[in-house]
């Protein structure tokens, strides 16, 4: 295979961005719409379900996948003959920058918020159950975008907010796919996210 420079990515494009849905909503009908309509490159939001949690900290967002895979060996030379995954976990990690009702939502699961005029009150509750929406992270490097559906999250963990002098303010959180049964292709199967792209890198030979 070649070595090829153009796949390379470096993801931070104005368009790029994270979106969810209000919880509880019903997971939005696949496929989702492409990020660029046309070739004026016109952006397409994933749907009117979805909300954008706004700008993001410069680190961008962090995707990661944490697996446990149990190991048995065989009596003869104590070798590994089998393995299994019992865990496979997919995050995202993100740092949003601004403080508005999206991330005030995502930060306080379960709790009462109500607008009068031009005042916001935030009821804050213990949570009680599971604040599950549907997520769509955009990502854009020049004109190569990748659009990663996921059917269903929840914030599984949040960090401290530290209320500094002189630093802008970051709401730090994981967010935690769980796997939805769903159709793709004419299939059933359990999904915990679905990636799209235009990244001629990704067509696999003989397509």
């Amino acid at each position: 295979m070649a070595k090829v420079t153009d796949n390379a990515r470096a993801w931070y494009g104005y368009d790029s961005g994270l979106w969810v849905t209000l919880p509880g909503e019903p997971v939005p009908e696949w496929p989702l719409p492409p990020i660029y309509e046309g070739d004026d490159r016109v952006f397409q939001p994933p749907g009117p379900e979805f909300f954008e949690v706004g700008w993001l900290s410069e680190d961008g967002p962090t995707q990661g996948r944490e697996r446990t895979v149990e190991r048995f060996r065989a009596w003869q030379g104590n070798s590994v003959i089998r393995t299994a995954v019992t865990e496979d976990d997919h995050t995202f990690q993100i740092q949003a920058l601004e403080d508005n009702w999206v991330v005030q939502q995502l930060r306080y699961p379960d709790s009462i918020m109500t607008t009068t005029g031009d005042l916001t009150q935030t009821v804050v509750q213990q949570q009680s159950g599971e604040d599950v929406r549907s997520g769509v992270l955009d990502l854009v490097d020049g004109g190569i975008w990748k659009r990663i559906f996921i059917p269903r999250l929840v914030v599984d963990e949040m960090g401290d907010t530290p209320h500094t002098a002189g630093e802008l303010t970051l709401y730090e959180m994981t967010l935690l796919a769980l796997v939805h049964e769903m159709e793709i292709d004419g299939v059933m199967r359990g999904v915990s996210l679905v990636e799209v792209t235009n990244n001629p890198g990704m067509i696999m030979a003989g397509s």
